[in-house]
């Protein structure tokens, strides 16, 4: 990430450190050789695909594939359905990316990005307080509350709090720390208000469609202010719906494991 950020770095430079680390080497060519990205002929060297990719997209690559498989590696004890955890993960990457293309309202893999990571705080808590993270999974089913609102009530602190805290101690981009933050609050995020929204729209979505399951059992209602922003009406989403099927399809393999 350093490398990424110096203006003085070069292809070669990034290169050398990526191959440092042959897990993330192994999952950048295997994503790079997917359907996501579509490349006519198969790419095997690490610098042709560090030189077709970009800075950009190699920093998002690595971000992916170092967070979601440090976390599912380590954190084996788990109260969430983990594989269907990861899946809505990606449902919300691959709605927010969709509404994002279609509203032309931001980056379509900056919204993919914000939204695969919007959860991260949950696989912490289930991680560090399991016991006490699993007796609040069943409480906000038997009480009636948002996950969040019983992870606030009997832990002190949300998902989305506890996730905005590792985003900024791993020093992510504001915006993204901004989605991870407030994607059940877009009101409370001005400076990076829109990516908020469509992570809180695209949440909402990937529940309502069934894709995976975020550990709770109750919708939560779509913030009025965040749906105006977007100008986004029923018939709208109920168009964009194949469009997000397709893209799921696509972007299962940054899941932990493919």
């Amino acid at each position: 990430m350093k490398i990424l950020d110096d203006p003085r770095s070069s292809a070669k430079n990034l290169t050398e450190a990526l191959r440092l680390d042959q897990s993330i080497t192994s999952k950048l060519l295997k994503v790079v050789n997917s359907v996501y990205f579509g490349f006519p002929r198969r790419i095997d060297a690490l610098d042709q695909a560090v030189t077709i990719l970009g800075y950009r997209s190699i920093r998002n690559l690595v971000m992916i594939t170092t967070i979601f498989e440090e976390m599912d590696r380590q954190y084996r004890k788990t109260s969430l359905n983990r594989e269907a955890f990861w899946l809505h993960a990606v449902g919300c990457g691959a709605a927010s990316k969709i509404i994002a293309q279609k509203t032309e309202t931001a980056d379509g893999e900056e919204a993919f990005l914000a939204g695969l990571l919007h959860d991260i705080g949950k696989v912490f808590l289930d991680a560090f307080m399991h016991e006490e993270y699993g007796e609040v999974l069943k409480r906000a089913g038997s009480d009636g509350l948002l996950l969040h609102e019983a992870e606030k009530k009997y832990l002190g602190a949300s998902h989305a709090e506890i996730g905005g805290w590792l985003a900024d101690e791993w020093n992510l981009p504001l915006n993204l720390t901004a989605a991870i933050n407030f994607h059940h609050a877009p009101a409370r995020n001005r400076d990076h208000y829109t990516l908020v929204c469509l992570v809180h729209i695209g949440d909402i979505l990937a529940q309502a469609m069934e894709i995976g399951s975020d550990g709770q059992e109750l919708l939560p209602p779509i913030d009025r202010q965040a749906w105006a922003s977007l100008h986004l009406t029923p018939a709208f989403l109920e168009q964009i719906l194949p469009a997000i099927d397709q893209e799921l399809t696509q972007a299962q393999i940054f899941l932990p494991g493919e």
